[in-house]
């Protein structure tokens, strides 16, 4: 096993693929995720101190192209400011996974790395935990000190037994280590020279029910001591009762599916944990999760309910992240079926919640709230959300043109103020064949955004994990060519090939926006007015179209491109 290991370790020197294109003032990192051995992948990054772009991954390892399953450990990739790879460190454990987050952190010149290690149930991977004379049965969440090469100078383990019982059909087979017991850390974060954060114990999938999930909020140093841990008191939306600490935090789940990291926020009194799901008063439709308070020590002190606006019926919040204001408020990024058509589309969405724990209501409000529109309802589309100043935000997020039908998607950069009004909207990926994933967003120190994202090709089976650097003079509508060199878009026209409807996405507003055939005739043009604008083209002939926005009494042409309309 141990020639194995180091067989791949030299493999992963000659197979791991690596781009870095640098071109004006963006970079891009990117790494393929089709070898067939070994991989790497993105999820969050974070900036040091000295300009150094700290980046938490996962590594995908195989011992040979007949085995299905890849066993998963925690990474790290550390780039310089201008993408250049400086090092890069995975934390392989013999009969051990790591299903939860990667969490980074830096302090006194070094590197930290929390994450939860799980026995790995993978049937058939050379890591599955049986295949050891001593099979682990235990979880661990492990607190490693990095040095500037990413090596691990100490490590710190807590550890605790876990249901090692494996059901080997049915729906266990879909993801073996997301349905058997396991540690599941989701998040954490650092507050007051401490990391907060919390994880899921769970037991195995069966049925009937082995036993119950557990949450578990903690506080611990950086020297790996434990201050504090606590089976965390949940309301189960039962009217008035709450599972007490002997009883399950939650009944039986799969956490993987559930949370993705940044479900957890500090205040000046606690923490706001917010949870997917309804369990609102009186059975209400209006109940799309959660968001209950905790005191420093971990202490429930009340629970209120978030609602959307206009929600379809039974609508909760799905792939969700939050972010805390500077003015004590909490952005929610989400998806959620469309009010417009709810059982054909989906919309990406995002909330301003007044979460005031003195409030009155059990509802929260919203204070702000827009809906991106999807155009096919496609499957759950991500989204993220970073601070900029104190009066704007950034907010990325994908939408596809319906991905089941092997058309684009794109990403979608948009520099918002604190009333949602939009100042500028990019997008990125257009036209190339690819679906886009969004995964992170980062405003960097020197004003420009980082995103963390994943490309996949529609035609070839080829995926990549990409860290994009968008510069700050590329965001601004003064500044359309630098937007252009770094491959970023004003509009886009969709779909592409299309049909009897040309749509002309933008989030510009009094745009007059032009159509031309070959001959260079305008057979239309009208003033944009809405984030989507749709044009009948059924009497158009079939061929190619150029498309044109201008401003400024056309005096600007902000973008253009081809259209083709097929038969």
């Amino acid at each position: 096993m141990n020639k194995i290991l180091k067989l791949l370790l030299t493999l992963s020197i000659l197979l791991l693929c690596r781009i870095n294109i640098t071109f004006s003032q963006e970079w891009q990192h990117k790494m393929l995720l089709t070898d067939p051995l070994e991989y790497y992948q993105y999820f969050a990054v974070k900036e040091s101190s000295d300009g150094n772009l700290m980046t938490s991954a996962k590594h995908f390892i195989r011992a040979s192209v007949e085995e299905y399953w890849y066993s998963v450990s925690p990474a790290v990739i550390l780039l310089s400011g201008k993408g250049e790879e400086l090092a890069r460190n995975n934390f392989f454990r013999p009969g051990y996974c790591t299903i939860g987050s990667v969490h980074l952190f830096e302090r006194n010149n070094c590197y930290y790395l929390l994450t939860s290690y799980t026995p790995e149930h993978s049937p058939g991977s050379f890591n599955h935990f049986e295949n050891y004379e001593n099979p682990p049965s235990d979880g661990k969440l492990v607190l490693m000190k990095l040095d500037d090469q990413l090596n691990m100078e100490e490590c710190y383990e807590h550890s605790w037994p876990v249901d090692t019982y494996e059901d080997h059909g049915g729906e266990w087979e879909i993801y073996p280590n997301g349905f058997s017991g396991n540690i599941f850390l989701f998040t954490a974060f650092e507050e007051d020279d401490n990391i907060v954060g919390a994880y899921w114990k769970s037991v195995s999938y069966d049925n009937p029910s082995r036993g119950n999930d557990t949450l578990f909020f903690f506080r611990m140093n950086f020297d790996g001591e434990m201050l504090l841990k606590k089976v965390a008191k949940v309301d189960v939306g039962k009217g008035n009762r709450y599972l007490e600490e002997e009883e399950s935090a939650n009944d039986r789940g799969l956490k993987t599916n559930y949370f993705r990291g940044d479900q957890f926020v500090s205040t000046d009194y606690g923490y706001i944990f917010y949870v997917k799901g309804d369990g609102a008063p009186n059975n209400s439709y209006l109940g799309a999760g959660r968001a209950m308070y905790y005191d420093k020590d971990f202490n429930l002190l009340r629970t209120r309910y978030v609602k959307f606006n206009n929600p379809y019926h039974g609508e909760t919040i799905g792939d969700f992240s939050v972010c805390r204001s500077n003015h004590n408020t909490t952005y929610l990024s989400s998806q959620m079926r469309s009010p417009d058509n709810p059982s054909g589309d989906e919309d990406c969405c995002l909330y301003e919640l007044d979460d005031d724990i003195d409030a009155e209501s059990n509802w929260i409000d919203n204070i702000n709230y827009i809906h991106r529109k999807t155009d096919e309802w496609d499957q759950p589309c991500r989204s993220a959300v970073d601070l900029i100043d104190d009066n704007s935000l950034c907010y990325v997020y994908e939408l596809y043109q319906g991905l089941s039908d092997n058309l684009d998607s794109w990403i979608v950069i948009e520099h918002l103020n604190n009333n949602f009004d939009t100042i500028s909207t990019f997008y990125y990926g257009i036209d190339n064949g690819m679906k886009e994933v969004a995964y992170d967003v980062l405003r960097t120190k020197d004003g420009g955004v980082i995103i963390v994202h994943g490309s996949g090709s529609l035609d070839i089976f080829e995926d990549y994990s990409l860290m994009t650097k968008f510069p700050a003079s590329a965001f601004g509508f003064d500044n359309i060519e630098e937007a252009h060199a770094n491959n970023l878009h004003l509009a886009v026209a969709y779909p592409n090939p299309g049909g009897d409807v040309m749509n002309i996405r933008t989030g510009l507003r009094n745009a007059r926006l032009q159509v031309y055939d070959m001959q260079g005739r305008i057979i239309h043009q009208q003033i944009i007015t809405d984030e989507v604008t749709s044009i009948d083209a059924s009497k158009w002939n079939s061929g190619t179209y150029i498309w044109k926005l201008t401003v400024n009494n056309e005096q600007l042409t902000v973008e253009e491109g081809k259209w083709i309309k097929e038969l």
